[in-house]
Protein backbone atom coordinates (compact mmCIF):
# COMPACT_ATOMS: atom_id res chain seq x y z
CA UNK A 1 0.00 0.00 0.00
CA UNK A 2 1.13 3.55 -0.71
CA UNK A 3 -0.28 6.91 0.32
CA UNK A 4 -0.87 9.55 -2.36
CA UNK A 5 -1.27 13.16 -1.25
CA UNK A 6 -3.32 15.77 -3.03
CA UNK A 7 -4.46 19.34 -2.39
CA UNK A 8 -6.40 22.01 -4.19
CA UNK A 9 -8.17 25.31 -3.49
CA UNK A 10 -11.46 26.92 -4.41
CA UNK A 11 -12.53 30.54 -4.71
CA UNK A 12 -15.95 30.21 -3.10
CA UNK A 13 -17.58 28.18 -0.36
CA UNK A 14 -20.24 26.44 -2.43
CA UNK A 15 -21.06 22.78 -2.85
CA UNK A 16 -20.56 23.03 -6.60
CA UNK A 17 -17.06 24.52 -6.28
CA UNK A 18 -15.92 22.13 -3.57
CA UNK A 19 -17.17 19.00 -5.32
CA UNK A 20 -15.79 20.06 -8.71
CA UNK A 21 -12.31 20.80 -7.31
CA UNK A 22 -12.25 17.61 -5.24
CA UNK A 23 -13.40 15.48 -8.18
CA UNK A 24 -10.77 16.98 -10.47
CA UNK A 25 -8.02 16.33 -7.90
CA UNK A 26 -9.14 12.75 -7.29
CA UNK A 27 -9.17 11.97 -11.00
CA UNK A 28 -5.73 13.52 -11.47
CA UNK A 29 -4.33 11.53 -8.53
CA UNK A 30 -5.61 8.30 -10.07
CA UNK A 31 -4.37 9.27 -13.52
CA UNK A 32 -0.87 10.28 -12.39
CA UNK A 33 -0.49 7.07 -10.37
CA UNK A 34 -2.13 4.76 -12.90
CA UNK A 35 -4.54 3.30 -10.36
CA UNK A 36 -8.15 2.26 -10.76
CA UNK A 37 -11.05 2.71 -8.39
CA UNK A 38 -10.83 -0.94 -7.26
CA UNK A 39 -7.30 -0.33 -5.91
CA UNK A 40 -8.37 2.49 -3.57
CA UNK A 41 -8.50 1.30 0.04
CA UNK A 42 -9.49 4.53 1.78
CA UNK A 43 -9.36 8.31 1.37
CA UNK A 44 -8.97 10.94 4.09
CA UNK A 45 -10.27 14.41 3.24
CA UNK A 46 -9.63 17.60 5.18
CA UNK A 47 -10.89 21.11 4.56
CA UNK A 48 -10.04 24.46 6.10
CA UNK A 49 -12.63 25.99 8.41
CA UNK A 50 -13.84 28.41 5.75
CA UNK A 51 -15.24 25.48 3.73
CA UNK A 52 -18.40 23.91 5.12
CA UNK A 53 -20.93 23.85 2.27
CA UNK A 54 -20.53 20.12 1.62
CA UNK A 55 -18.39 17.13 2.60
CA UNK A 56 -15.59 16.74 0.01
CA UNK A 57 -16.00 12.96 0.31
CA UNK A 58 -19.24 13.21 -1.65
CA UNK A 59 -17.17 13.82 -4.77
CA UNK A 60 -15.61 10.37 -4.39
CA UNK A 61 -19.00 8.67 -4.19
CA UNK A 62 -20.14 10.56 -7.28
CA UNK A 63 -17.08 9.24 -9.13
CA UNK A 64 -18.13 5.69 -8.28
CA UNK A 65 -15.68 5.16 -5.42
CA UNK A 66 -18.15 3.15 -3.36
CA UNK A 67 -16.03 0.32 -1.95
CA UNK A 68 -13.32 2.43 -0.25
CA UNK A 69 -13.63 3.89 3.24
CA UNK A 70 -14.00 7.68 3.28
CA UNK A 71 -13.28 10.06 6.15
CA UNK A 72 -13.60 13.86 6.45
CA UNK A 73 -12.11 16.18 9.06
CA UNK A 74 -12.06 19.95 9.46
CA UNK A 75 -8.63 21.50 9.94
CA UNK A 76 -7.51 23.87 12.68
CA UNK A 77 -7.76 27.59 11.91
CA UNK A 78 -4.02 28.34 12.02
CA UNK A 79 -3.03 31.97 11.33
CA UNK A 80 -1.29 32.32 7.98
CA UNK A 81 -2.47 28.97 6.63
CA UNK A 82 -3.67 28.61 3.05
CA UNK A 83 -7.39 29.55 2.90
CA UNK A 84 -10.18 27.61 1.17
CA UNK A 85 -7.99 24.54 0.81
CA UNK A 86 -8.97 20.87 0.44
CA UNK A 87 -6.39 18.18 1.18
CA UNK A 88 -6.60 14.47 0.36
CA UNK A 89 -4.69 11.37 1.42
CA UNK A 90 -5.47 8.33 -0.73
CA UNK A 91 -4.38 4.86 0.41
CA UNK A 92 -3.91 2.65 -2.65
CA UNK A 93 -3.05 -1.02 -3.07
CA UNK A 94 -0.33 -1.02 -5.74
CA UNK A 95 2.20 -3.47 -4.29
CA UNK A 96 1.11 -6.15 -6.71
CA UNK A 97 2.29 -3.92 -9.55
CA UNK A 98 5.70 -3.34 -7.98
CA UNK A 99 5.14 0.42 -7.71
CA UNK A 100 6.27 2.21 -4.56
CA UNK A 101 6.81 5.88 -5.51
CA UNK A 102 3.66 7.97 -5.28
CA UNK A 103 3.02 10.96 -7.56
CA UNK A 104 1.38 13.64 -5.46
CA UNK A 105 -0.97 16.22 -6.96
CA UNK A 106 -1.09 19.86 -5.83
CA UNK A 107 -3.24 22.12 -8.01
CA UNK A 108 -4.72 25.63 -8.07
CA UNK A 109 -3.58 27.73 -5.10
CA UNK A 110 -2.32 24.63 -3.29
CA UNK A 111 0.71 24.61 -5.60
CA UNK A 112 2.31 27.05 -3.17
CA UNK A 113 2.35 24.28 -0.54
CA UNK A 114 4.63 22.03 -2.58
CA UNK A 115 6.25 23.93 -5.45
CA UNK A 116 8.82 21.14 -5.74
CA UNK A 117 6.23 18.62 -6.98
CA UNK A 118 3.55 20.69 -8.67
CA UNK A 119 4.74 19.35 -12.00
CA UNK A 120 3.90 15.90 -10.63
CA UNK A 121 7.49 14.75 -10.72
CA UNK A 122 7.67 11.47 -8.81
CA UNK A 123 10.08 10.90 -5.99
CA UNK A 124 12.94 8.50 -6.71
CA UNK A 125 11.67 4.93 -6.73
CA UNK A 126 13.22 2.74 -4.02
CA UNK A 127 14.94 -0.39 -5.21
CA UNK A 128 13.20 -2.58 -2.65
CA UNK A 129 9.84 -2.36 -0.86
CA UNK A 130 9.84 -0.49 2.44
CA UNK A 131 10.41 -2.76 5.42
CA UNK A 132 9.52 -2.43 9.07
CA UNK A 133 12.54 -1.43 11.18
CA UNK A 134 13.65 -4.04 13.73
CA UNK A 135 12.11 -3.79 17.16
CA UNK A 136 14.49 -2.26 19.72
CA UNK A 137 15.80 -4.72 22.29
CA UNK A 138 15.89 -2.38 25.27
CA UNK A 139 13.02 -2.44 27.72
CA UNK A 140 12.33 1.24 27.19
CA UNK A 141 12.97 1.99 23.51
CA UNK A 142 13.59 5.57 22.41
CA UNK A 143 10.51 7.24 20.98
CA UNK A 144 10.25 7.64 17.26
CA UNK A 145 10.32 11.21 16.04
CA UNK A 146 6.93 12.73 15.20
CA UNK A 147 6.10 13.48 11.57
CA UNK A 148 6.98 17.16 12.11
CA UNK A 149 8.99 18.57 14.99
CA UNK A 150 6.40 21.31 15.58
CA UNK A 151 3.55 18.83 15.98
CA UNK A 152 2.63 17.60 19.44
CA UNK A 153 1.29 14.07 19.88
CA UNK A 154 0.03 12.84 23.25
CA UNK A 155 -1.22 9.26 23.62
CA UNK A 156 -3.44 8.23 26.52
CA UNK A 157 -4.27 4.55 26.88
CA UNK A 158 -6.08 2.58 29.53
CA UNK A 159 -9.07 0.37 30.26
CA UNK A 160 -12.70 1.38 29.91
CA UNK A 161 -13.84 3.81 32.60
CA UNK A 162 -10.36 4.92 33.65
CA UNK A 163 -11.17 8.54 32.76
CA UNK A 164 -9.21 8.70 29.51
CA UNK A 165 -11.68 10.88 27.60
CA UNK A 166 -12.18 13.33 30.46
CA UNK A 167 -8.44 13.74 30.97
CA UNK A 168 -7.64 13.85 27.25
CA UNK A 169 -10.19 16.60 26.63
CA UNK A 170 -8.82 18.62 29.54
CA UNK A 171 -5.23 18.23 28.31
CA UNK A 172 -6.22 19.30 24.80
CA UNK A 173 -7.99 22.36 26.18
CA UNK A 174 -5.01 23.22 28.39
CA UNK A 175 -2.61 23.05 25.44
CA UNK A 176 -4.98 24.48 22.82
CA UNK A 177 -4.71 21.44 20.53
CA UNK A 178 -7.16 18.94 19.02
CA UNK A 179 -8.69 16.11 21.00
CA UNK A 180 -9.49 13.04 18.92
CA UNK A 181 -11.89 10.56 20.48
CA UNK A 182 -10.77 7.38 18.69
CA UNK A 183 -13.25 5.32 20.66
CA UNK A 184 -16.09 7.25 19.04
CA UNK A 185 -14.90 6.03 15.65
CA UNK A 186 -15.13 2.38 16.76
CA UNK A 187 -18.51 3.05 18.34
CA UNK A 188 -19.69 4.56 15.06
CA UNK A 189 -18.79 1.33 13.25
CA UNK A 190 -20.64 -0.67 15.92
CA UNK A 191 -23.67 1.61 15.63
CA UNK A 192 -23.66 1.13 11.86
CA UNK A 193 -23.75 -2.64 12.36
CA UNK A 194 -26.67 -2.35 14.78
CA UNK A 195 -28.63 -0.04 12.48
CA UNK A 196 -28.07 -2.33 9.48
CA UNK A 197 -28.86 -5.51 11.40
CA UNK A 198 -25.37 -6.92 10.88
CA UNK A 199 -24.44 -9.73 13.24
CA UNK A 200 -21.69 -8.31 15.44
CA UNK A 201 -19.90 -11.65 15.81
CA UNK A 202 -19.84 -12.24 12.05
CA UNK A 203 -16.43 -10.75 11.21
CA UNK A 204 -16.84 -11.19 7.45
CA UNK A 205 -20.18 -9.35 7.53
CA UNK A 206 -18.70 -6.48 9.54
CA UNK A 207 -15.74 -6.34 7.18
CA UNK A 208 -18.14 -6.09 4.24
CA UNK A 209 -19.93 -2.99 5.57
CA UNK A 210 -16.55 -1.30 6.07
CA UNK A 211 -16.39 -1.01 2.28
CA UNK A 212 -19.27 1.46 2.23
CA UNK A 213 -19.11 3.18 5.61
CA UNK A 214 -18.45 6.93 5.84
CA UNK A 215 -17.33 8.45 9.16
CA UNK A 216 -16.79 12.19 9.53
CA UNK A 217 -15.85 14.26 12.58
CA UNK A 218 -16.22 17.97 13.15
CA UNK A 219 -16.14 20.31 16.11
CA UNK A 220 -19.06 22.48 17.15
CA UNK A 221 -18.83 26.05 18.42
CA UNK A 222 -18.12 24.79 21.93
CA UNK A 223 -15.18 22.76 20.62
CA UNK A 224 -16.91 19.41 21.17
CA UNK A 225 -16.23 16.57 18.77
CA UNK A 226 -19.27 15.49 16.80
CA UNK A 227 -19.50 12.30 14.75
CA UNK A 228 -21.34 11.93 11.44
CA UNK A 229 -22.09 8.39 10.28
CA UNK A 230 -23.12 8.03 6.63
CA UNK A 231 -24.38 11.62 6.61
CA UNK A 232 -26.25 11.40 9.94
CA UNK A 233 -25.05 13.15 13.11
CA UNK A 234 -24.96 10.31 15.66
CA UNK A 235 -22.83 11.60 18.55
CA UNK A 236 -25.54 11.15 21.17
CA UNK A 237 -26.27 7.60 20.02
CA UNK A 238 -22.75 6.31 20.63
CA UNK A 239 -22.77 5.88 24.40
CA UNK A 240 -25.48 3.30 25.09
CA UNK A 241 -24.57 -0.01 26.70
CA UNK A 242 -25.70 -1.84 23.55
CA UNK A 243 -23.24 0.13 21.42
CA UNK A 244 -20.50 -0.31 24.04
CA UNK A 245 -20.97 -4.09 24.05
CA UNK A 246 -20.90 -4.25 20.25
CA UNK A 247 -17.82 -2.03 20.11
CA UNK A 248 -15.79 -4.38 22.30
CA UNK A 249 -16.41 -7.11 19.71
CA UNK A 250 -15.86 -5.26 16.43
CA UNK A 251 -12.75 -3.55 17.83
CA UNK A 252 -10.99 -6.92 17.75
CA UNK A 253 -11.38 -7.24 13.97
CA UNK A 254 -8.19 -6.47 12.07
CA UNK A 255 -9.85 -4.81 9.05
CA UNK A 256 -11.80 -2.43 11.28
CA UNK A 257 -8.66 -1.46 13.18
CA UNK A 258 -6.56 -1.06 10.03
CA UNK A 259 -9.13 1.28 8.50
CA UNK A 260 -9.53 3.47 11.58
CA UNK A 261 -5.84 3.51 12.56
CA UNK A 262 -4.93 4.82 9.09
CA UNK A 263 -7.40 7.67 9.56
CA UNK A 264 -6.14 8.48 13.07
CA UNK A 265 -2.52 8.52 11.96
CA UNK A 266 -3.33 10.81 9.06
CA UNK A 267 -4.99 13.32 11.41
CA UNK A 268 -1.87 13.32 13.61
CA UNK A 269 0.41 14.17 10.67
CA UNK A 270 -1.48 17.42 10.06
CA UNK A 271 -1.92 18.91 13.53
CA UNK A 272 -1.13 18.53 17.21
CA UNK A 273 -3.41 16.03 18.90
CA UNK A 274 -4.32 14.29 22.11
CA UNK A 275 -5.71 10.83 21.41
CA UNK A 276 -7.09 8.32 23.87
CA UNK A 277 -7.81 4.65 23.37
CA UNK A 278 -6.28 1.27 24.04
CA UNK A 279 -3.45 1.06 21.49
CA UNK A 280 -2.59 4.70 20.86
CA UNK A 281 0.91 4.60 22.33
CA UNK A 282 1.72 1.14 21.02
CA UNK A 283 0.14 1.21 17.57
CA UNK A 284 -1.45 4.48 16.46
CA UNK A 285 1.05 7.08 17.70
CA UNK A 286 4.29 5.24 18.50
CA UNK A 287 6.09 8.56 17.88
CA UNK A 288 4.10 10.46 20.56
CA UNK A 289 6.20 12.76 22.73
CA UNK A 290 4.11 11.77 25.75
CA UNK A 291 2.53 8.39 26.41
CA UNK A 292 0.26 7.87 29.39
CA UNK A 293 -1.34 4.70 30.71
CA UNK A 294 -4.31 5.85 32.80
CA UNK A 295 -5.76 3.27 35.15
CA UNK A 296 -8.24 2.93 38.02
CA UNK A 297 -9.62 0.12 40.15
CA UNK A 298 -12.46 -1.93 38.71
CA UNK A 299 -14.89 -0.65 41.36
CA UNK A 300 -14.04 2.98 40.66
CA UNK A 301 -14.38 2.50 36.91
CA UNK A 302 -17.76 0.83 37.37
CA UNK A 303 -18.96 3.64 39.62
CA UNK A 304 -18.03 6.25 37.01
CA UNK A 305 -19.70 4.33 34.20
CA UNK A 306 -22.88 3.86 36.28
CA UNK A 307 -23.06 7.62 36.85
CA UNK A 308 -22.78 8.16 33.09
CA UNK A 309 -25.69 5.79 32.45
CA UNK A 310 -27.84 7.43 35.14
CA UNK A 311 -27.14 10.89 33.69
CA UNK A 312 -28.55 9.68 30.37
CA UNK A 313 -31.61 8.15 32.02
CA UNK A 314 -30.46 4.56 31.46
CA UNK A 315 -30.96 1.92 34.12
CA UNK A 316 -28.19 -0.41 35.27
CA UNK A 317 -26.86 -1.93 38.46
CA UNK A 318 -23.33 -1.71 39.78
CA UNK A 319 -22.97 -5.49 39.54
CA UNK A 320 -24.06 -5.45 35.88
CA UNK A 321 -21.58 -2.70 35.03
CA UNK A 322 -18.75 -4.50 36.85
CA UNK A 323 -19.43 -7.69 34.89
CA UNK A 324 -19.54 -5.74 31.61
CA UNK A 325 -16.20 -4.08 32.40
CA UNK A 326 -14.62 -7.43 33.28
CA UNK A 327 -15.73 -8.83 29.94
CA UNK A 328 -14.48 -5.73 28.09
CA UNK A 329 -11.11 -5.91 29.87
CA UNK A 330 -10.72 -9.57 28.97
CA UNK A 331 -11.49 -8.91 25.30
CA UNK A 332 -9.24 -5.87 25.11
CA UNK A 333 -6.26 -7.58 26.71
CA UNK A 334 -6.56 -10.91 24.88
CA UNK A 335 -7.29 -9.80 21.31
CA UNK A 336 -4.62 -10.77 18.80
CA UNK A 337 -4.56 -7.40 17.04
CA UNK A 338 -3.30 -4.46 19.15
CA UNK A 339 -4.28 -5.68 22.63
CA UNK A 340 -4.63 -3.28 25.53
CA UNK A 341 -1.20 -2.92 27.11
CA UNK A 342 1.04 -0.25 28.54
CA UNK A 343 3.73 0.99 26.14
CA UNK A 344 7.26 0.45 27.44
CA UNK A 345 7.91 4.19 27.54
CA UNK A 346 4.50 5.20 28.93
CA UNK A 347 3.98 6.87 32.30
CA UNK A 348 1.55 4.98 34.56
CA UNK A 349 -1.06 7.10 36.36
CA UNK A 350 -3.73 5.73 38.68
CA UNK A 351 -6.71 8.08 38.72
CA UNK A 352 -8.56 6.87 41.84
CA UNK A 353 -9.23 9.90 44.03
CA UNK A 354 -6.98 12.18 41.97
CA UNK A 355 -8.57 15.42 40.67
CA UNK A 356 -8.55 15.78 36.89
CA UNK A 357 -6.64 19.11 36.98
CA UNK A 358 -3.83 17.41 38.90
CA UNK A 359 -3.55 14.64 36.30
CA UNK A 360 -3.59 17.24 33.51
CA UNK A 361 -0.71 19.15 35.08
CA UNK A 362 1.27 15.91 35.44
CA UNK A 363 0.81 15.17 31.75
CA UNK A 364 1.74 18.72 30.74
CA UNK A 365 4.86 18.43 32.91
CA UNK A 366 5.77 15.22 31.05
CA UNK A 367 5.43 17.10 27.76
CA UNK A 368 7.85 19.78 28.96
CA UNK A 369 10.36 17.03 29.83
CA UNK A 370 10.24 15.47 26.37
Amino acid sequence: MICIRGATTVTENTAEAILAATSETLQEMMKQNDCGISQIISIVFSATKDLDAVYPARAARELGITEAGLFCVQEMDVPGSLPMCIRLMMHVDVLSKGQYAAKHVYSQGAQTLRPDITNNEPAPKPTTPPTRPPEPKSKRPPRKKPPQSSIIAIAIDGPSGAGKSTVAKAVAEELGIMYVDTGAMYRAVALNCIKDGVKIKDESAVQKIMQNISIDIFYDQQGRQRVVLNGEEVTEQLHSQKVADATSVIATYSKVREYLVAIQQEIATKQSVVMDGRDIGTKVLPFAQVKIFLDATLEERARRRLLEFEAKGETATLATVINALKLRDRRDKSRANSPLMQADDAVYIKSDGVPVPQIVQQIVAELHKS
